[in-house]
């Protein structure tokens, strides 16, 4: 019985890799289905969740949500809104899974899979629509902003896999940048352009530096031969005067203004419609119900204990993303050439997508997206258990137990030394 549930939680996890480049529908199924199995996986085999360095500032985001609506000026608007926070416990979910490194490889390239059948959905439907702006490309989540957001996490993953990886999943990879990066292309949302840019520039950063200036001029060049409504969107970005720019400086305006009134812990969650109607400067003409920020918008609403809060979250997430790499990395200085690079490939890909994501936020409310929250949060787990993957490998290929005490660090660096010590055998 123990082990069919422990299937089930596995299947359950898989189906979630599924569901997460589609609709919110099938992705809450997922999620909950997923989410109530691993639990009676820990409480049946008598588990602790696994551990990551998001654990501690979830709950200081929760307690950040909670105290932004008890003072909101609508609490009873605000309330329901805390219970978003609580999706980013599935880190810890997706890292139990993922730390099983054949999981964790079958939960990536079935997200993979997902995502370029729902591009190829979403190409067809754009190009049967007439693929010109304003027309753009909205995904199976039916808004383009959020789809934007969608693949330029899922594009950083494949261009990380494809720069670092080997054989059938760098081949595997560059298929799906093939129809990834159009349909990036036809959501014509300028925040996941730049977004994904820069994760390409991390990326690449990370692994050859010395190309970064040929990459980044490669990309302006690009942004110079597009066709011309792609060109006059992308060059948009620098032109203050712009309708879109405009109307996203009077709201950043409005949420300056409710951070003076309400310093300490903002507005509250509740939508701004109402609000913004009475902050917004003269000549603002769009209703906004969020600020178009992430970081404007947490000020507005959540205070300057939100922004610490949210710095303390970003802080966690780079931890919990990086430590793979950064421990192959470690262990390459040390040993020379330690195996495990497809750990540190999905380590630096989910980091480059994160790095995409922030700067992607300074122009949309992209942590709002539940369907972002979701897929930003399993990539993190994932990324958090591939640190696992040398340690297993190497206790089982040298016959040697890893002591149990210990910071992790310790334990990995230690799995590095036993991994190469066994190869060179």
């Amino acid at each position: 019985m123990s082990d069919a549930l422990t299937r089930a939680s596995t299947v359950s996890f898989l189906l979630l890799a599924a569901a997460l480049p589609w609709s919110m529908a099938p992705i809450s199924i997922a999620l909950v289905l997923c989410a109530a199995l691993t639990l009676l996986v820990w409480g049946v085999h008598r588990e602790g969740w696994t551990r990551t360095p998001v654990d501690a500032p979830a709950l200081a985001w929760l307690l950040a949500l909670a105290l932004a609506s008890a003072f909101a000026v609508d609490p009873a608007g605000s309330w329901p809104r805390v219970a978003k926070g609580l999706l980013l416990f599935m880190v810890p979910v997706a890292a139990y899974h993922a730390r099983d490194e054949r999981i964790a490889r079958r939960a990536i390239a079935v997200l993979l899979v997902s995502a370029v059948a729902a591009a190829v959905f979403a190409l067809i439907r754009f190009a049967a629509a007439g693929p010109h702006f304003p027309n753009r490309i909205r995904g199976a989540v039916g808004h383009p902003l959020t789809y934007g957001g969608q693949v330029l996490l899922f594009a950083s993953l494949a261009t990380a896999i494809a720069v670092r990886g080997r054989g059938r999943w760098r081949a595997g990879a560059l298929i799906a940048l093939a129809v990834l990066l159009p349909a990036l292309a036809g959501t014509y949302t300028r925040s996941a352009w730049i977004g994904y840019v820069v994760a390409l520039a991390v990326i690449v950063a990370f692994t050859r530096a010395r190309w970064l200036a040929g990459v980044l001029g490669g990309v302006a060049a690009v942004a110079l031969v597009l066709p011309g409504a792609y060109r006059e969107r992308a060059f948009s970005i620098l032109d203050l005067q712009n309708p879109w720019n405009r109307e996203r400086l009077h709201m950043w305006d409005a949420g300056v203004r409710m951070l003076r009134d309400h310093p300490w812990t903002g507005v509250g969650l509740q939508d701004l419609h109402s609000l913004y109607e009475t902050y917004k400067p003269p000549g603002a003409v769009e209703p906004a119900g969020h600020l178009h920020s992430v970081y404007v918008q947490v000020a507005a609403t959540m205070g300057l204990v939100g922004l610490a809060a949210l710095v303390f979250l970003v802080v966690g997430i780079l931890r919990a993303t990086s430590r793979a790499f950064v421990n192959w990395k470690r262990a390459g200085a040390r040993y020379g050439s330690p195996p495990g690079e497809f750990a540190a490939a999905i380590s630096l890909g989910v980091s480059a997508a994160f790095a995409g994501f922030l700067i992607s936020g300074l122009m949309e409310w992209n942590l709002g997206d539940e369907e972002l929250l979701d897929l930003l949060c399993v990539l993190v787990g994932i990324a958090f258990g591939a640190v696992s993957w040398a340690r297993h490998r190497a206790a089982r290929a040298g016959g040697e137990p890893l002591a149990i005490g210990g910071a992790p660090d310790q334990l990995e660096e230690a799995a590095g030394a036993v991994g190469v010590t066994s190869r060179l055998r």
